[in-house]
């Protein structure tokens, strides 16, 4: 039978033993110090490269953006021309349709002129028969 002493020591053997494989794997403050500077310098890789391809890109956004500008300058242009030379047919033709429409108004004034004359000259021609009877 064992004794509580030596289930004791066997216990603490045990617990020797497993720290005997466990302390030489855990990381020293040498160690962390490395992985440390290791980590700074890849963060600052890291950030370098980022920067430089932010620069990158807003270089290539910055040339888009340049080069879409002028494309809308031209299209405008382009499309103010055609508004404005539009325009120009559209005056035009309301120009010419102010002249013809001036044209039959002033014939159909004359001839309303005219047919009031006539009735006019009827008016008077009866209002004297008129009166040679009156």
């Amino acid at each position: 039978m064992t004794t509580p002493a030596s289930n004791l020591e066997e216990r603490v053997t045990i617990l020797e033993t497993r720290l005997d494989t466990i302390l030489p794997t855990l990381a020293t403050k040498t160690d962390i110090a490395r992985l440390e500077g290791k980590i700074d310098a890849t963060n600052e890789r890291l950030e370098g490269k980022i920067d430089t391809s932010n620069e990158r890109l807003e270089g290539k956004i910055d040339a888009m953006n340049e080069r879409l500008e002028g494309k809308i300058d031209t299209s405008n242009e382009r499309l103010e021309g055609k508004i404005d030379a539009m325009n120009e047919r559209l005056e035009g033709k309301i120009d010419a349709m102010n002249v013809r429409l001036d044209g039959k108004i002033d014939a159909l004034g004359n001839r309303l002129l005219i047919r009031l004359g006539g009735m006019a000259v009827a008016v008077a021609a009866i209002a004297v028969a008129a009166a040679k009877y009156l």
